[in-house]
């Protein structure tokens, strides 16, 4: 029996990463038992549990308060919150057909999380990816809803933050290793030019394992410096997030200029795995074009409900973005199945404009874009052809999961869009040393760029090559710059608005033509004249006045004035759904509040200011 429970082990990650010799002990260990069918497992609120749960034969679902929030088949893990926690679980488990269950005990299961990280990583991802709290599987009542979703406006302040020691750089690592021992702590803060951060497996690493005396080996020869930190006013999810993409376990907390403490996965999932619903995991899990569309096509109600539960525009469209970002992602997976031919060389899906700049909200059309390494001379593969049929593939199942296919053909299923690096280059040459309307939208497009999926290297190094090019032609940014000052903001005398007089839009103004695209398409090519790499407009607006692009006050105000347009736009968006029409641009100065129209006209203000400052500083000698 326990060559059978091995052999199955070697076949399920993570369980397969583990080297022959763990994997033995950890069969030895096991225990097997059989569950009949509508079986409870474990109840919601009962004492702790003792065992990791792995699904051998059968399905399991997990519930909240009777509402399914997980379905277990063959090869899935459960239970490990409360292990990792030490807290009661915070569902019920349930078999959903008879069901053989393998149990291993929490001494096994918390030896092999310390021992072996990329086992930890695991479990560590699988609840910091947990970043939504919708309903994606059974209607609940709004009150429910609401409770999940408070997840999302959590700070780190909210988390009780381990308060972890400071010592000195010079110290050595058997004092700081005593410390550790002592207060039973995992990590320790080092005092240097910048934090640091010093953690037990550093120190098994880089002292023991190198031969290192610690005794003779300071704190500072072995740190991580600087360390990774979020503020504690942040949001909870942006922690989760700068934690997921980083592969980290623990990221510090800063309050001002100084590191408080420490956060920790273990901590965030004592605190809150009861409130995180799946989303990221499913949508990791989907196997077909269907299952991604039912996931993609709940986007636009967690909108809503985000937006109704007071949480920042801003933040939305980073989380939008991350989602999306998987759902390209596995389609790209999904694509090269179909395909029956993995890519013959590196290449990159980038996205474009909104999202590119992650500040997408509602379903907008995909603009995207792919790249790959045409420098290899002799294949045995016609390279181009290959991304010719993924690209046409490619799009169409974007099109099938339900993003809606871009107007203007700004599509990797579009060759003008899809090139190798060579190709990118010279096309890039060509818009920049021809700034005419047509090569300077084209850019401004293109310029939001970044990898949604692939090798980030070709992105980088394309973005590079865009910067020495402009750098060497200052006109094109002015032409990218008098786009921003065409379109005037719609307020004219005594400060009035200037409404549509006539069609559907009528007693309505545009804020994106006169009020967000200015924005955009201004700092956009400032970002660009500064080498600016990012691609997040609030972002883009501080560190091109860091470069000393654009005023300070003006930059500030830019930001609150973006920020406002954005907000109110969703708003108007979400307020149009529901009354059963297409969201636009458009907003009814007669529909928002007294604030919000004398808001409104403060803001479009600022961007008459940003436009006359575009003019005087960048444009006078420009002839028109």
């Amino acid at each position: 029996m326990i060559h059978d429970v091995e052999e199955f082990l070697k076949s399920h990650y993570p369980f397969s990463r583990l080297p022959e010799s763990a994997l033995g002990a950890l069969s030895f260990n096991i225990i097997v038992r059989y569950y009949p069918k509508d079986e409870v497992i474990f109840r919601e609120g009962s004492k702790p549990l003792e065992y990791l749960y792995i699904v051998r034969k059968g399905a399991v679902v997990l519930e909240v308060d009777g509402a399914e929030i997980d379905f277990l088949h063959e090869g899935d893990v459960f239970g490990y919150p409360s292990l990792l926690s030490s807290e009661p679980p915070t569902a019920t488990a349930r078999t959903v057909q008879d069901s053989i269950l393998y149990l291993l005990p929490k001494g096994v299961f918390l030896k092999l999380i310390e021992k072996y990280e990329e086992f930890e990583l695991f479990f560590a991802r699988s609840l910091a990816k947990k970043l939504s709290a919708t309903v994606k599987f059974v209607k609940r009542p709004a009150k429910e809803v609401s409770s999940l979703e408070r997840f999302l406006t959590l700070r780190v302040r909210d988390i009780k933050v381990r308060e972890v020691p400071i010592l000195e750089g010079e110290r050595s690592v058997l004092e700081g290793a005593k410390l550790m021992r002592d207060e039973n702590l995992s990590c320790l803060l080092v005092k240097g030019e910048e934090v640091g951060i010093v953690t037990e497996r550093d120190i098994i690493k880089r002292v023991v394992a190198e031969g290192k005396e610690p005794s003779k080996t300071s704190l500072k020869e072995v740190m991580s410096s600087p360390v990774v930190c979020v503020d504690e006013e942040s949001f909870l999810f942006e922690a989760i997030m700068e934690m997921a993409s980083r592969n980290i376990r623990r990221i510090g907390v800063c309050r001002g200029d100084s590191v408080v403490g420490v956060l920790e996965d273990k901590d965030i999932i004592a605190h809150e795995s009861k409130n995180l619903v799946v989303l990221i995991k499913e949508i990791e899990k989907a196997q077909s074009l269907e299952d991604l569309r039912y996931l993609y096509s709940l986007m636009d109600d967690m909108v809503r409900d985000l937006f109704a539960e007071g949480l920042k525009v801003e933040h939305i469209g980073r989380l939008i973005s991350e989602i999306n970002d998987k759902i390209i992602a596995k389609t790209v997976i999904l694509t090269i199945r179909d395909l029956q031919m993995e890519p013959p060389v590196a290449f990159s899906v980038m996205v474009l404009g909104s999202e590119g700049r992650r500040e997408q909200t509602l379903k907008t059309d995909q603009d995207n874009a792919l790249i790959y390494d045409d420098t290899y001379p002799m294949l045995d593969v016609d390279v181009k052809d290959y991304f010719d049929r993924f690209g046409e593939l490619f799009t169409k199942k974007l099109i099938e999961i339900g993003f809606p296919p871009c107007p203007g053909n700004v599509m990797v299923s579009n060759p003008e869009w899809r090139m190798g690096v060579s190709e990118w280059k010279k096309k890039l040459n060509d818009w920049i040393l021809k700034p005419e309307p047509e090569n300077t939208l084209k850019l401004g497009i293109f310029f939001d760029f970044r990898n949604a999926f692939g090798n980030s290297e070709l992105v980088e190094d394309l973005r590079e090559h865009i910067f020495s090019l402009v750098e060497k032609e200052e006109l094109f940014v002015a032409y990218m710059l008098l786009d921003a000052v065409r379109f005037k903001p719609p307020i004219g005398f005594m400060r009035r608005f200037i409404l549509e007089s006539k069609g559907e839009h009528r007693g309505e103004l545009d804020i994106k033509k006169g009020g967000i695209f200015p924005i955009t398409q201004g700092v956009r090519a400032l970002a660009l004249k500064g080498k600016v790499k990012e691609t997040s407009t609030l972002r883009r607006i501080e560190l091109v006045s860091d470069k000393g692009l654009l005023p300070s006050d003006l930059a500030g105000d830019l930001k609150e004035a973006y920020t406002f347009l954005q907000t109110l736009r969703l708003k108007s968006q979400i307020e149009k759904i529901k009354e059963g029409k297409k969201p636009d641009n458009y907003v009814n100065p007669e529909k928002i509040s007294k604030l919000e129209r004398d808001l409104l006209r403060d803001t479009l203000k600022i961007v008459s200011e940003f436009q006359e400052f575009i003019e005087r500083r960048y444009l006078a000698h420009i002839p028109r």
